[in-house]
């Protein structure tokens, strides 16, 4: 939960804590082939406010994504040689049959054969596979954006936007 504390002059009473979004709004599933691939995403989704879903197989994955309904769904696929690739591919398809989340799927970077079926999937976003925090949060942050303006988009009378 985002919140900004107020504080009121000296002997004044201090105002509430100012929520500036519902608690849960911002969460997300998350799911990868390494469990140093995870902490990475849990740890920037953190760092931006979110709270990361980590799902240390598919199993846990598609479970989490029938019970728990959150508007961002993190896939994170190893390159084709690894244990486990074609599952977690599956996985990210199945995700769009049934959620209407925003999906990310990051891939190996040379791997433009998972990038173009990315695309093809009609993902939010795609990224290529990065161990930066700061770029793994910038998607955290344009995410919420991309939520905000749906969330405005879909309240705003016609013709108000």
């Amino acid at each position: 939960m985002i919140a900004s504390k107020l504080t009121a002059p000296q002997g004044e009473k201090q105002m509430p804590q100012k929520v500036l979004a519902p608690p849960g709004l911002f969460r997300c599933l998350v799911v990868s082939w390494s469990a140093q691939r995870l902490e990475l995403f849990r740890v920037a989704a953190e760092s931006e406010a979110w709270q990361a879903i980590v799902c240390r197989d598919v199993g846990q994955f598609m479970r989490s994504l029938f019970q728990t309904s959150v508007p961002l769904t993190i896939v994170d696929l190893p390159r084709p040689e690894v244990s486990g690739y074609e599952e977690i591919r599956e996985a990210a398809a199945r995700s769009r049959e049934v959620s209407s989340s925003l999906l990310v799927v990051s891939v190996a970077e040379s791997n433009t054969t998972d990038e173009l079926w990315a695309r093809q999937l009609g993902v939010w976003s795609h990224l290529p596979e990065s161990s930066d925090p700061a770029g793994l949060e910038m998607v955290f942050r344009e995410a919420r954006k991309a939520l905000i303006r749906q969330s405005i988009n879909h309240t705003a009378p016609p013709g108000h936007l």
